[in-house]
Order: C-alpha cells, then sequence, then structure tokens
C-alpha cells in the first residue's frame, strides 16, 4: 500500500474481489452452513429462484448472492459477515491495507444507477433511488455500458477512486421508462430501497424468461413492489 500526495490511502485495486472471494469462502464454510443456507433463501425469494439452466443469470445471480450475504444481511449472532470481519482483524493487527479495503466493502453502496456519461475507463452514473452522482472506474473493460442504460451495481472505494464490486444487473433499455415510473412510485411510497431493487430483479428475471421480448410490457405489468409471476 501506498499514499496519495494528498495522504490518502491507496492498495492494489484487485484487493477489494480477493476479499469478497475470501469473505464468501469463509463465510460459506461449515460452521455457517445454517447462516448461508437461511440467507440464500431469503435473497431468492426476494429476488426470483434461479436454477442452472438460466444460463448466465443463474452465475450472476450467485455472485450477487455472495456479496450480500457478506455485506449486507446480518448474521443470526450480529452483524454481517464483513463487520464481523472487521471487529476480529482491528483485534489482530490485520495488514493496513486490507483492513482498508474491508472497511470501504463495508460502506459500499449497492443501487440502481442511471449511466449518464462513459468517458474512456470513466463511468459517471446516476443513482436512481437516491440522487447521488459517482464516476467510477472499470478497469475490467466498459463493454455494455451505454449512456441511457440502468444498471444494479455495487460502487466501492478502492483506496484511489469509486470502483465497480463483481457483477452488474443490466435492465432491458426498452423498458427505461417503465423501470423509472415505478421507482417513482415506489419512492414515492416510501418502499425500501432494498425491495424495490429485488422487485426489479424478479422482473428482469421474467423478462429473460421470456428470452428477452416484450421487455416494456412485462416491466410495465409487475406492478407494485411483491411477488412477481415467473
Amino acid at each position: 500500500m501506498s499514499e496519495t500526495s494528498t495522504g490518502t490511502q491507496r492498495w492494489d485495486p484487485g484487493l477489494i474481489h480477493v476479499l469478497l472471494d475470501e469473505l464468501a469462502g469463509r463465510y460459506a464454510a461449515a460452521r455457517y452452513q445454517r447462516e448461508i443456507t437461511a440467507a440464500r433463501e431469503e435473497y431468492f425469494t426476494r429476488s426470483g429462484k434461479v436454477f442452472e439452466d438460466d444460463g448466465e443469470v443463474h452465475e450472476a445471480r450467485t455472485i450477487s448472492f455472495l456479496e450480500w450475504y457478506v455485506i449486507e444481511r446480518p448474521l443470526a449472532s450480529g452483524p454481517p459477515p464483513i463487520l464481523d470481519t472487521l471487529e476480529k482483524t482491528a483485534a489482530a493487527g490485520t495488514p493496513a491495507d486490507r483492513a482498508a479495503a474491508l472497511a470501504s466493502l463495508a460502506t459500499s453502496h449497492r443501487s440502481l444507477f442511471d449511466i449518464a456519461h462513459v468517458d474512456g475507463s470513466t463511468i459517471e452514473l446516476e443513482d436512481v433511488l437516491g440522487g447521488a452522482r459517482f464516476r467510477v472506474v472499470e478497469r475490467r473493460g466498459t463493454v455494455g455500458f451505454e449512456v441511457g442504460a440502468l444498471v444494479e451495481a455495487r460502487v466501492v472505494w478502492d483506496g484511489r477512486a469509486p470502483v465497480f464490486a463483481k457483477t452488474f444487473l443490466f435492465h432491458p433499455r426498452d423498458a427505461r421508462t417503465e423501470i423509472l415510473d415505478f421507482v417513482d412510485e415506489s419512492l414515492a411510497d416510501k418502499t425500501p430501497r432494498d425491495e424495490i431493487m429485488f422487485h426489479l430483479a424478479r422482473l428482469h428475471l421474467r423478462w429473460h424468461r421470456h428470452g428477452h421480448n416484450n421487455a416494456a410490457r412485462i416491466y410495465k405489468g409487475g406492478g407494485t413492489a411483491g411477488p412477481v409471476p415467473l
């Protein structure tokens, strides 16, 4: 780890992904089997159950579940795995770069974003659910990131710039108006942010199973946040 000219700590950008993998492995071990089983049932009930024949959606949702599990879902014994790990690292004298990266993951921001501008590896986002704007550096490539696209993602500070975590959920562009209308109505009804995203994830799965057709009709027919027939 080094410091910028302003004294801000920085570390290898890949450390964020390494730590996510380590956390997922540790908190999916046998001693946490009951925890992860309950978390999996909760997550896929809320976001829509996926199966191996759902192809790339199955893989992406599995990784998204693990991120949600280790960062957001409280353990039965207390805080989420990321905070549990931070407490243990403070007592164990963990290297400063790992401790700082863990803290960044603990304060990461998952939301629905509107892509406002793309310039090389830098993507400017507007948080549709909260209104904040971010300039995110995506070093893995920006294929699929287009102005006007709506994407669920997690933004993490990597020591020098905001970056994305591991997975994205790109909603169909043909349903942009329906999605934004749904968000406006849900926010007006004070629907929790995570329930808005879970509901949209269920609609995305329904759209996927309809062969990526009729996006506007499917998203318009999704109604208020709640169960979505798949």
